[in-house]
């Protein structure tokens, strides 16, 4: 595993605990906040891997 697929898997579970972490608080202020940036942050890792793929 290379430097950058390491980096997508840290990417990817920071992302997970921040849509958990967001459905958990979804009644305060933070919790939208929180699962727009998992929804970022999973798009973003998918994004990368294809642009990396079609280079």
């Amino acid at each position: 595993m290379g430097l950058i697929d390491t980096t997508g898997v840290i990417v990817v579970f920071a992302g997970l605990l921040a849509l958990i972490m967001g459905y958990t608080f979804r009644q305060r202020r933070v919790g939208p906040v929180l699962i727009a940036a998992g929804v970022a942050t999973m798009i973003s890792v998918v994004v990368i891997y294809v642009l990396r793929t079609l280079s």
